[in-house]
C-alpha cells in the first residue's frame, strides 16, 4: 500500500534541507504540491482504484525532486545551463542508496516510478513507448498532464512575475522567429535549441495544449481560461505589436484545436 500522507511529509522533510529564502525553492515546493493534487484529480476522473490514485499522487511528489539539487548546485532550473537533466537527477535522488524506501516500502512500484519520472518532461514519451506496459504508459501520461496543467496555472498567476516565467531579460524583441512559428504550425512543438529571446519562448507554452492526453486536463484549461489570460499577459508585457498579433494567432490555433475536440 502507498501512504500518500507519509510521502507528503517525507517530501516536506526533504525540501526543508534547502534554503527556504530561495524563491526558486519555494516555488518548486508549491509546484510539486499542486502537481500531486492534479495527479489526484486526473486519476479520480479516470476512476482508477484507490491504490492507483495514490500511486499517481506519489509520482506527482517524485517527478521534480531532483530540482532541489539542481538549484543547490547551479541556482537555475535550466537543464541546458546547469547541464543537469532534472528528471534523471530525480531518479538518482530517489534510488541512489535506496532512498525511495523511506517514501514507499514496497519495491513493486519502482519501475513505473522511474519510467514516469524519466518521461515527464520529454518532448514525447520515450522512444521505447511500444515496449512499455499499458500501466506504465498511463501513469506517464498522468504526470505529463498534471505537470503541464500546473505550468498553465503558473504562467497566468499574477503573483508570479513575467521575469520568473520567461528565460531571458527584455521585452522589446520585434517578432517571434519565423522558424519557430513554422515549427509550431507543422509539429505543434518548439525545439528549444531554436529559442534565442523571450518572444521565441511564447509558442512553447501554447504548444503544451497539443500534448495533453485526458479530457479533464483540457476541461480545466478551458474552465480556468488559462490561454486567454496568458495571451493578455503577453500583450501587456511585450512591446512589439507584431509579437502581440503573433500571440493572438497562436491563441486562435489553440482555441480551434480545443473546439475540434468537442465535436
Amino acid at each position: 500500500m502507498i501512504d500518500v500522507e507519509k510521502i507528503k511529509q517525507e517530501f516536506l522533510n526533504y525540501t526543508a534541507n534547502y534554503n527556504p529564502e530561495n524563491e526558486r525553492i519555494r516555488a518548486k515546493i508549491q509546484h510539486t504540491l499542486r502537481v500531486a493534487k492534479n495527479c489526484e484529480k486526473i486519476a479520480n476522473d479516470l476512476h482508477l482504484s484507490p491504490d492507483n490514485v495514490n500511486l499517481a499522487i506519489a509520482i506527482g511528489y517524485f517527478h521534480d525532486i531532483g530540482r532541489f539539487e539542481q538549484v543547490r548546485i547551479a541556482n537555475t532550473f535550466s537543464d541546458k545551463e546547469s547541464k543537469i537533466n532534472h528528471s534523471e537527477m530525480s531518479i538518482k535522488v530517489l534510488f541512489e542508496n535506496n532512498y525511495i524506501r523511506k517514501w514507499i516500502a514496497d519495491s513493486c512500484y519502482d519501475e513505473i516510478i522511474k519510467i514516469s519520472v524519466r518521461n515527464h518532461n520529454k518532448a514525447s514519451i520515450d522512444i521505447d513507448f511500444d515496449h512499455l506496459s499499458e500501466k506504465e504508459i498511463l501513469f506517464t501520461k498522468i504526470i505529463r498532464d498534471a505537470d503541464k496543467l500546473d505550468i498553465f496555472y503558473t504562467i497566468t498567476d499574477l503573483n508570479r512575475s513575467m521575469e520568473s516565467i520567461f528565460w531571458y531579460t527584455g521585452w522589446d524583441t520585434l517578432e517571434i522567429s519565423p522558424a519557430i512559428l513554422t515549427c509550431f504550425e507543422t509539429n505543434h512543438y518548439v525545439h528549444y535549441s531554436q529559442i534565442h529571446n523571450n518572444a521565441d519562448v511564447i509558442p512553447t507554452y501554447y504548444a503544451y495544449v497539443f500534448d495533453l492526453y485526458f479530457p479533464i486536463t483540457l476541461q480545466l484549461i478551458v474552465q480556468h481560461n488559462y490561454l486567454d489570460l496568458f495571451t493578455q499577459r503577453i500583450c501587456d508585457t511585450f512591446l512589439s505589436p507584431i509579437v502581440q498579433e503573433q500571440s493572438r494567432k497562436l491563441l486562435g490555433d489553440c482555441q480551434q484545436y480545443l473546439a475540434s475536440l468537442e465535436r
